[in-house]
């Protein structure tokens, strides 16, 4: 139930949703004052929503920071790699599809290529209702061979839907397989708050490493400040979801 109610408000927390529901009820309404008030509203949010330099400080109030690989001061028994990065639904079955957020993986088999991490465990399942015919982890699993990676320092985690599941499932792992074990996270800068979290309420401490940053080097850009921008609204809305998500976990004990 969760799982379902989590990939709806997906949808309904996007902002051209809302701007689209305001400007419905703009339309529908019979008060001029109420309809004017109403288009108002929509402008402004247009404007908001669009504006690329407010979405990029937005981020980087959020994000976890970025640190250099000199700074890792430790050996990691496991790098868990938390996913959400690759298409399961494509075709052929050949190959492995990637998408935004696989710094997460490359970044995790680079640091194992330099000593830093001992293994990789890879955690995933399908993040699509119904949908059961490929599991992210073993697409995963298929990749860290094809880059050579040593198969015994590969694990897999096929469970997990979501974040609250890549920690309880992962964590399930690791205590067996690394009790006392130093524990590194890779995922998404802007997903570090809610997956770290996830991970304390199992009674895990984990080290997490942010990758895929949405947040750039701030500079004065008229382009970015004045014009609207498309991309602006899919940052937003991915945004604002993490955000909701980190709430709702709290609120449901999940993290």
């Amino acid at each position: 139930m969760f799982f379902t109610l989590s990939k709806t408000l997906l949808h309904l927390l996007l902002p051209v949703v809302w701007v689209l529901g305001i400007l419905i009820w703009a339309f529908l309404a019979k008060s001029q004052k109420r309809r004017k008030t109403l288009l108002g509203i929509g402008i402004v949010l247009f404007l908001v929503f669009s504006n690329d330099a407010l979405v990029m400080r937005a981020y980087q109030l959020w994000e976890y920071p970025i640190y250099s690989i000199s700074s890792i001061q430790k050996e990691y028994d496991v790098a868990v790699v938390l996913g959400g990065f690759t298409d399961l639904t494509k075709q052929p079955r050949d190959r492995v599809y990637l998408g935004q957020g696989a710094d997460r993986l490359m970044h995790a088999l680079f640091l194992y290529r330099m000593g830093k991490v001992k293994k990789i465990l890879a955690s995933g399942g399908s993040g699509i209702p119904n949908f059961k015919d490929a599991m992210e982890a073993e697409r995963i699993r298929d990749l860290l061979i094809t880059c050579q990676m040593d198969t015994n320092d590969i694990l897999m985690e096929t469970r997990a839907r979501n974040t609250y599941e890549n920690a309880r499932f992962s964590s399930e792992i690791i205590r067996e397989n690394f009790p006392n074990g130093n524990v590194l996270v890779f995922t998404s800068a802007f997903h570090c708050r809610r997956a770290q979290a996830c991970f304390e309420k199992q009674g895990m401490h984990v080290d997490m490493f942010p990758v895929d940053f949405r947040f750039t080097d701030p500079y004065f850009n008229l382009e970015k400040t004045v014009i609207p921008s498309n991309g602006a609204w899919e940052k937003w809305g991915v945004l604002i979801h993490e955000i909701a998500g980190y709430i709702i976990y709290k609120l449901a004990g999940y993290a």
